[in-house]
């Protein structure tokens, strides 16, 4: 029984200094634990303020991007302003010039339409004419065949 009692001592020595050991490696584990959930909210913290700035960074650069690009498209506009007026313009001065012209145009068509009007005219007075001087040639022809001198 003594053996017992000090085989039973022995295991429950045993479970003691396990026991103790258990408690120690948890207490090791815990700062372990602890020390990793310090690094973890380290690392997140340092990783946040990092993405901030990416970001900031970030959000200049297509801040400075778009006003760039702003300010080519209101050039651009602006420039496409100019070109439709400059072309309005000139629109406007050839509309003018070729009504300019058609009108000229018309004036001379309706001046060669009168002078061939004109010469129509002459010409069937020049063709009466020369009918009448044709049948004054013939009509002094019989008379001079009929009465030669």
């Amino acid at each position: 029984m003594e053996e017992l009692r000090a085989i039973l001592h022995s295991i429950i020595k045993n479970q003691e200094e396990t026991n103790a050991k258990i408690s120690e490696l948890n207490l090791q584990l815990s700062a372990k634990i602890g020390e990793t959930n310090a690094r973890i909210d380290r690392l997140d913290t340092k990783l946040s303020t990092r993405i901030d700035e990416v970001d900031a960074r970030l959000s200049a650069k297509i801040d400075q991007v778009d006003a760039r690009l702003t300010a080519r498209i209101d050039a651009l506009d602006a420039k496409i302003d100019e070109v439709n007026t400059g072309l309005g313009a000139k629109i406007d001065f050839l509309d003018a010039r070729l009504d300019r012209v058609h009108l000229s145009l018309q004036s001379q068509i309706d001046d060669v339409g009168a002078d061939v009007r004109h010469i129509k005219r002459s010409m069937r007075l020049f063709e009466n004419d020369m009918d009448a001087t044709l049948d004054r040639i013939k009509r002094l022809e019989d008379h001079t065949a009929k009465h030669p001198e």
